[in-house]
C-alpha cells in the first residue's frame, strides 16, 4: 500500500493527466483570452486588455478539486513619430518613434490542483511583423512560481516511514518560459505555443533528506490553436466562429476541443465545444460597452467527471481602444 501510494502521488505531480488533472490549467472559453495559452498573442490587436478568469472542475466530487484563479494585462506599444524636445541646456533632443510592433503583457495567477498548489508571475513581450493584409506574430513570457504540496490536503498512509513525506508542506520557487507563434488574418488565424520549455526540475530542498524530490521535472507541453470568423451571407448581424484547440506533451496525450461560436451585433455570443476526454460544453456571453462577461459549463460523460455537477469557467475582460480600427489593414498602427 505504501509503494502504491508513492506512485499515485509522484504522478500527481509529474504528469496528472494520467488521472485526468493536469500540470496547466485549461480554459474552456480560450478563445476569449488566447493569451494566457500563447503569448504571442500579447497586444496582437492594438487594444489594451484586462482580464479575470476563475474556473473550478468538478463541482461536488471532493472538496479539493481542481481550481484556477488569473489576472492577465496586455497592450500594444502604438506606432509614434520621431520627435524633438529642447534638453535642460537648450539642446535639441531627439527621441525616435514607434513602429507599433511591440505587445507587452503580464500574468498573475493561482493554480490547485487537491494537494498541489501555484502561484506564479509571468511577463510577456511580443513582436508583431505586418505581411500585407495579415500579421505573423512572435512572443516569449518568462515565468517564476511558487510551487508548493499542501500539508492540510496531502494524505499518506504511513506517513513516518514514507520517503515522501519530507515534502509535504514544503515549497519551492520554479523559473521557466514559455513561447508562441501567431499568424493571423481579417478572418481567421492560427497559433503554436509551447509552455514549460525549460522542463524545470521540481526540488524541495538541497539536503538529502529531499533527495526523492531531484528527479521530479515540469513536462513540456505543446499548443495548436486557431480560428475561423465570417459572417452569414443573408444576415449580417450574425457572425459564426468555428475554432479549435488541441493540446499534447512529450509523450504524445493528446487532448482537443473543438468548438462553434455564434455572434449577435458582437454584442452577444454563445458556443458549443465538444473535449475529445468525453466532455461537452457550453458557453455563452454578452458586451457591456467596453465590459465583456462570459461563462462556460463543462460535463463530462467519462470517468470520474461522470460523478461531479460538471465544471464553471467565468471571465471578465475590459478592453480598450478603437475597435474599429485595431488592425494594420485598417490603419491601425
Amino acid at each position: 500500500m505504501k509503494a502504491l501510494l508513492r506512485i499515485v502521488l509522484l504522478i500527481l505531480i509529474v504528469d496528472p493527466g494520467y488521472v485526468l488533472a493536469q500540470q496547466l490549467p485549461r480554459y474552456s472559453q480560450y478563445i476569449m483570452n488566447e493569451f494566457l495559452i500563447n503569448p504571442s498573442l500579447a497586444g496582437f490587436d492594438g487594444r489594451t486588455s484586462l482580464n479575470l478568469t476563475a474556473r473550478k472542475e468538478w463541482v461536488g466530487f471532493v472538496k479539493n478539486t481542481p481550481e484556477t484563479y488569473s489576472f492577465s494585462a496586455q497592450t500594444r506599444v502604438l506606432k509614434t513619430k520621431f520627435s524633438v524636445h529642447r534638453g535642460v541646456f537648450g539642446e535639441n533632443e531627439f527621441k525616435s518613434g514607434s513602429k507599433g510592433r511591440v505587445g507587452l503583457g503580464i500574468n498573475i495567477y493561482n493554480d490547485n490542483n487537491a494537494a498541489i498548489h501555484q502561484t506564479g508571475l509571468q511577463f510577456t513581450y511580443a513582436y508583431h511583423i505586418f505581411i500585407l493584409n495579415s500579421q505573423l506574430s512572435f512572443g516569449i513570457s518568462g515565468s517564476a512560481f511558487q510551487y508548493r504540496i499542501s500539508k492540510e490536503n496531502a494524505q499518506l498512509k504511513n506517513p513516518e516511514e514514507d520517503p515522501l513525506y519530507g515534502l509535504i508542506g514544503k515549497s519551492t520557487i520554479i523559473p521557466d518560459a514559455s513561447f508562441g507563434v501567431n499568424y493571423m488574418t481579417q478572418k481567421y488565424h492560427i497559433g503554436f505555443s509551447i509552455a514549460q520549455m525549460f522542463q524545470s526540475r521540481i526540488k524541495f530542498g538541497s539536503n538529502a533528506d529531499f533527495a526523492s524530490s531531484n528527479d521530479i521535472r515540469l513536462k513540456r507541453h505543446f499548443y495548436f490553436i486557431g480560428s475561423y470568423r465570417n459572417m452569414f451571407i443573408r444576415n449580417n448581424s450574425w457572425e459564426y466562429e468555428p475554432s479549435f484547440i488541441m493540446r499534447t506533451n512529450q509523450k504524445l496525450n493528446m487532448l482537443a476541443d473543438l468548438s462553434i461560436k455564434f455572434i449577435y451585433k458582437r454584442e452577444y455570443w454563445f458556443g458549443l465545444s465538444y473535449r475529445t476526454a468525453g466532455d461537452a460544453i457550453v458557453m455563452g456571453g454578452l458586451k457591456i460597452n467596453k465590459l465583456y462577461f462570459g461563462y462556460s459549463f463543462d460535463y463530462g460523460f467519462n470517468g470520474i467527471t461522470r460523478y461531479t455537477r460538471g465544471s464553471h469557467e467565468f471571465t471578465l475582460s475590459a478592453k480598450f481602444g478603437d475597435t474599429a480600427r485595431r488592425y494594420r489593414w485598417l490603419q491601425r498602427y
